[in-house]
């Protein structure tokens, strides 16, 4: 599926400061173990709740998501109250990075273990840390990196709505895998994109570090530039989805 969409409350999380909110459940899997293959939040101002089980040390998951320029930076690291990760110490649990659009590293800095309980799913969790800043326009990564066996779970976002997220693969209407300097997009790859929402097509571009660009929308022809762009994807758009791909 190239999309996910969740309407089921799953977490509600207390916070010091506000509310309790609600968080849609997104369960990272063992081929999330690379950025390049993580699935992609659409909006990271939506409340997801990101979960991740580790077997042993050095096993990594990740997962991305886009802000827009304005956007809040919101992201809070907790674990489940239950063994065996809660009776890790702090220097044995997972290690979680933010890697930024323009790529600065923030690291997760395990400095409380705040308890709260979760009426939904009648389960205790610890807040292990917090984040909380204005965002950059772009894509957004988070790598957890287990010290041993254990689990973790990443709260993004605070707006309490519906949200949906990107399959990464190579089958239609999945998000392409991210590629380390992509200067020539293939037909394949680009038509991937073909049957997408017009935000998901925009949001796996960006991913892929594609220039995007609308060339029909909805029978209106855009004037475009003649120069050739091989790391560049024009789209035809009708009714809000993709119907067609060039490159170029």
């Amino acid at each position: 599926m190239r999309r996910n969409s969740f309407f089921l409350i799953a977490l509600a999380l207390t916070l010091s400061a506000g509310p309790a909110l609600a968080h849609y459940p997104v369960n990272l899997k063992a081929s999330h173990n690379t950025v390049s293959k993580s699935p992609i939040l659409l909006d990271g101002t939506i409340s997801f709740a990101v979960y991740a089980d580790f077997s042993k040390a050095k096993d990594q998951r990740s997962v991305r998501f886009a802000l827009k320029e304005g956007d809040e930076l919101n992201v809070e690291y907790l674990i489940v109250d239950a063994a065996p990760t809660n009776k890790l110490k702090s220097s044995q649990l997972p290690g979680v990075t933010i890697t930024t659009p323009s790529g600065k590293k923030i690291v997760m800095k395990i400095n409380e273990r705040s308890p709260f309980y979760e009426p939904y799913g009648k389960k205790n969790y610890f807040f292990l840390s917090r984040i909380s800043q204005s965002a950059e326009a772009g894509i957004y990564s988070i790598t957890a990196t287990a010290k041993r066996k254990s689990s973790a779970v990443l709260a993004i976002g605070r707006t309490e709505t519906r949200g949906e997220y990107l399959e990464v693969g190579s089958s239609a209407r999945t998000c392409p895998i991210t590629l380390k300097n992509e200067d020539l997009i293939s037909e394949g790859r680009a038509n991937q994109l073909i049957s997408m929402s017009e935000v998901e097509a925009e949001v796996c571009a960006a991913a892929n570090s594609w220039i995007y660009r609308i060339g029909k929308k909805d029978g209106e022809e855009f004037m475009l530039t003649k120069d050739y762009r091989t790391n560049r994807v024009t789209v035809s758009i009708e009714s809000g989805f993709i119907t067609k791909v060039s490159v170029g």
